[in-house]
């Protein structure tokens, strides 16, 4: 039942990420398309590492930044050093923005 779900897992990562990258630049020679993603370590990183093979038959070249913290991967993501990140969820993002708002308030 874990792989069967795992397998579910990384199947449905796998056409996110597609879909994410099929505005992606094009880069070296052939309809190749690079998709840089950033990730914590572990697990997302790992899991991105198993999508890797699959995104490289549909002419994805995934390219993964890692990260030790949560905060970086955010500022990479709004600066365009990133095309997504791959941890994010709604309650941090959420707080993230709250967080943004207070701050602008204060300037």
């Amino acid at each position: 039942m874990k792989k069967v779900l795992s397998a579910l897992f990384v199947f449905s990562l796998v056409l996110v990420l597609a879909a994410c990258g099929g505005n992606a630049d094009k880069k070296g020679s052939g309809d190749s398309k690079e998709l840089v993603v950033g990730a914590s370590n572990t697990p997302h990183a790992e899991i991105l590492e198993q999508a890797k093979p699959i995104l490289k038959k549909e002419g994805i070249n995934l390219k993964i930044v890692t990260y030790q913290d949560y905060v970086l991967p955010n500022k990479a993501l709004e600066e365009g050093e990133i095309d997504a990140n791959y941890f994010q969820h709604k309650p941090y993002l959420e707080l993230e923005e709250k967080r943004k708002k207070a701050i602008n308030l204060r300037m």
